[in-house]
């Protein structure tokens, strides 16, 4: 029973991080393109590959591979986009607090203000094209990175919050898994020392056959048959 809701849990986030990917690309691109030189580190790009490789994980543990070693690989991959999702929110979070903030190079503050050059083009065709869609005709390159920007961040949220219940389901299944097996394993000692006084006791209700025969019976004893 709890497999079978692991595995409904891992393809139901595997879909929901597949398309949570698809935002943190096209955000991303946005970014970059509002401007290039205050981007955030490119954080949606590297997170949206990581994610790639976790959603790929979740849907083969789940449905062609459902063994305990793909399962033990999905887990490890989580770790990965928890951190990857948590850098991505800390980018995202600074960002939005301080939106001249300069990483890429020590001159990108001057750059972004340039009205010339690939940046300027780039920001300038994008902005006129966004413009064009009714919601976005006041928007600067501001208020765009700030919009997506927050989708971003939103969408970090969402991905992290989806790797710690997975943690939490995997870390669930193995404590169930080992209970299940533990009785096969090794019995508990009130078991073993019900049977140090009792040979005929028998907890997990195994067939026992009869005692073996004595060929051989001495004198004066009846041959057991």
């Amino acid at each position: 029973m709890v497999k079978c809701v692991v595995g409904e849990v891992q393809r139901f986030v595997a879909t929901i991080e597949m398309l949570a990917t698809v935002i943190l690309v096209l955000t991303e691109l946005g970014n970059i393109a509002a401007n290039f030189w205050t981007a955030n580190v490119f954080a949606g790009f590297w997170c949206a590959l990581v994610m790639i490789f976790h959603f790929i994980g979740l849907y083969v543990t789940a449905c062609c591979s459902p063994s305990s070693s793909a399962a033990t690989r999905a887990f490890v991959i989580t770790i990965i986009s928890l951190l990857a999702t948590a850098l991505l929110i800390s980018f995202d979070a600074v960002f939005i607090a301080l939106p001249s903030t300069c990483i890429l190079t020590s001159s990108c503050v001057s750059n972004s203000a340039q009205t010339s050059g690939w940046s300027y083009t780039l920001s300038s065709s994008f902005l006129t094209t966004f413009k064009t869609l009714s919601p976005f005709t006041n928007y600067t390159s501001t208020s765009a990175k700030y919009l997506f920007q927050t989708i971003q961040l939103g969408v970090g949220c969402l991905c992290f919050v989806l790797s710690v219940i997975y943690v939490i389901l995997y870390l669930i299944y193995k404590s169930k898994a080992k209970k299940s097996i533990y009785p096969q394993t090794q019995p508990p000692a009130m078991y073993q020392q019900q049977q140090q006084f009792n040979p005929n006791f028998n907890p997990q209700g195994i067939r026992r056959g009869p005692p073996p025969r004595n060929p051989q019976a001495y004198p004066g004893e009846i041959e057991w048959s």
